[in-house]
């Protein structure tokens, strides 16, 4: 059986709405005290149900410590106590993958994943004085009538190793 071109380059989304994947980008959107964040999916691992977590001395508190997959450890950051300083519900781990940074990230629940146009992603500016969750969203789109924010790994990591130093 084979695919039909308009097969391969039409996808819905959640929202019922007929989007060319050539021109889009794929999100994992997740929650974290109710609210709609995303990561491009290129750059997750893997989505695991919270297990036991290593401490780490002389951390932050957002870095809870270290998570073992298959022998891999990769460092545990609550995204609840980083950005609100409230610990998250510790559900899920959202595991990065290795070429970025062996990270892990805790979160409430996946929300979905969608193929979302880029015209319709809002870039955000960087306010450079800025130490809270804004530092690092750098977009934002509309999914199912709700705000997402896209999560930049690259700033997250920035922010940590300017705190860990």
């Amino acid at each position: 059986m084979s695919e039909t071109t308009d097969d391969l380059n039409i996808q819905n989304d959640t929202t019922g709405v007929s989007n060319d994947i050539s021109n889009s980008e794929k999100y994992l959107i997740f929650t974290i005290f109710d609210k709609l964040y995303s990561f491009p999916s290129r750059f997750i691992g893997e989505i695991a149900l919270f297990e036991t977590v290593y401490p780490l001395p002389l951390m932050p508190p957002y870095v809870t410590g270290v998570v073992n997959r298959y022998s891999i450890p990769y460092a545990l950051f609550d995204i609840g106590l980083l950005f609100f300083n409230t610990p998250s519900t510790r559900k899920k781990v959202l595991i990065v993958k290795d070429e970025i940074d062996r990270i892990a990230f805790l979160i409430d629940d996946i929300a979905g994943i969608a193929d979302i146009p880029v015209n319709n992603i809002m870039t955000m500016e960087r306010c450079e004085s800025s130490s809270d969750l804004s530092e690092t969203v750098s977009a934002s789109f509309k999914w199912n009538n709700n705000d997402v924010f896209v999560l930049d790994i690259h700033r997250i990591l920035s922010r940590v190793s300017g705190d860990i130093v």
